[in-house]
């Protein structure tokens, strides 16, 4: 009975961790091969034309992150919050960090919230760091969102640290449609959407 007892407080104790993961296959099929292809490629420099200046400011309304670039098949958006440009070690947009954000209440304490919108199956690429030492507010998660506006995360990471490398994340054969970054105290050096 006390073994029974352990192991469902043991279940409950890890299902109230976060949902983390840094890969996923959606398992779809692009119509046609070469539609979607969209790399931002932000470690380098500040795209040209970008909205987004080197001082905070809040977006209200979205803003294309790079309209430069040229894309085929995907956009990537700043919906609304706040960012800037910064270089330090490498480019990258910027986010401060709220220090009660975590993954399971990033929906309402997201800094900056951005959309990726593929118009065929496509892979998801994105790298992040963090901007500032680890802990767990800093997080980020690729998501959709219910009418309702829950979130149904596809891959997410808390814990980024600027001392530690850019991580990846990785949605591959990701269906068409429209896919959201909500994220905290986090650094966006790039984005990618090909097929």
């Amino acid at each position: 009975m006390l073994k029974k007892v352990l192991a469902v407080s043991a279940a409950l104790v890890i299902g109230a961790f976060a949902f983390a993961q840094t890969s996923a296959d959606g398992g779809a099929k692009p119509a046609k091969a070469g539609s979607v292809k969209a790399v931002y490629d932000f470690s380098k420099g500040t795209p040209k034309g970008s909205k987004i200046g080197p001082d905070y400011f809040s977006y209200n309304k979205p803003a294309e992150v790079a309209p430069k670039e040229k894309v085929t098949g995907a956009k990537f958006l700043l919906e609304k919050g706040e960012a800037k440009w910064k270089q330090e070690k490498y480019n990258a947009l910027y986010h401060n960090n709220k220090g009660s954000a975590n993954l399971e209440n990033i929906n309402k304490t997201a800094k900056a919230i951005y959309s990726i919108t593929i118009d065929d199956a496509a892979t998801i690429e994105l790298t992040v760091a963090g901007n500032g030492s680890k802990e767990a507010s800093r997080c980020v998660t690729l998501c959709t969102v219910n009418e309702d506006g829950t979130l149904n995360k596809i891959l997410a990471i808390d814990n980024l640290s600027q001392e530690e490398d850019p991580v990846k994340l990785t949605y591959k054969n990701a269906p068409k449609g429209k896919y959201f970054l909500y994220g905290n105290g986090h650094r966006i050096l790039g984005v990618s959407a090909t097929n």
